[in-house]
């Protein structure tokens, strides 16, 4: 195999041996030492290998947490800032490299790149980020297909040590069913209400509402990209009088409500509940 379409299967970086073991020649490498593609000790990594990649191999250790997720697809509420690198014995702290310490079983890594598989990663997630941000990781990750549920829970279940229980409380929050991590914000704060609380509850006319509350206040999460063209327009329209007729209220709220004013959001959600479902409307007779 050429050195580059093994930098490719293995993520865009690696080390010698394991380049050696895909079947890289030693004239290979050496060429490429030449040509400037070999970084540092023994490490080999394409001009656009992640950084985060780099780091792992470099540090001979896995990319993991939030730098694993972006790379399994799992969606994040908040982007990583720096490379999350988990090695298995102390190493010297860099510059735009978070170190987790732990040793990880063969069955916690990706087949071939030097990344935690699915599982682990949400695992990791689950463990070290705040509830909020977990949740959002963990909804993704089932939700994709790439988690299993029942293979979440036992893991959560069986874990001990730092970040056990944060993990266990974050994965009882957790559910399939999210399509967006607009969905998982809101069904968090939702669940702040002490109310009633159904989850991609079908409708009739409407097909899948995001949250519907006591079984009469329906609220969807809109990103701008399904809802910016004449088309969605009138989708949203007819949404909104097909609620009214089946006796809902809608309450629509954007990815920059959510993200820059969550609790305005839970104040206004607050405040409809308390007026309780739709009623007579007393008018003034004109004339």
């Amino acid at each position: 195999m050429d050195l580059e379409s093994a930098l490719r299967l293995l993520g865009g970086a690696a080390r010698w041996q394991r380049l050696r073991e895909v079947g890289v020649p030693d004239s290979a490498l050496r060429a490429a030492r030449r040509a400037s593609l070999a970084t540092d000790h023994g490490t080999y990594a394409l001009p656009d290998a992640d950084p985060a990649l780099a780091a792992a191999v470099r540090l001979a250790g896995v990319v993991s947490h939030a730098s694993a997720a972006a790379f399994h697809g799992f969606a994040l509420w908040q982007p990583a800032t720096a490379s999350h690198v988990t090695v298995g014995s102390w190493r010297p702290p860099e510059p735009g490299v978070v170190l987790h310490r732990a040793r990880l079983l063969r069955s916690d890594l990706d087949t071939f790149r030097p990344i935690t598989s699915p599982l682990r990663t949400a695992i990791d997630c689950g463990r070290t980020m705040r509830l909020l941000e977990a949740v959002v990781v963990l909804d993704s990750a089932m939700n994709r297909g790439s988690v299993r549920p029942d293979a979440l829970r036992a893991a959560a279940e069986a874990a001990r040590g730092h970040g056990a229980a944060a993990l266990r409380q974050a994965v009882r929050f957790a559910t399939a069913l999210a399509d967006s991590p607009l969905e998982s914000v809101l069904r968090m704060l939702v669940t702040l209400l002490g109310c009633t609380v159904g989850v991609q509850v079908r409708v009739s006319g409407l097909g899948k509402v995001d949250v519907v509350l006591d079984g009469w206040l329906a609220i969807e999460a809109d990103g701008f990209e399904f809802h910016s063209d004449r088309s969605a327009y009138r989708e949203d329209r007819r949404r909104g009088n097909v609620a009214a007729e089946r006796g809902l209220v809608l309450l629509r709220f954007s990815y920059e409500d959510l993200r820059n004013q969550p609790w305005d959001v839970l104040a206004q959600i607050e405040r409809v509940l308390r007026t309780g479902p739709p009623r007579p409307v007393a008018t003034e007779r004109q004339g």
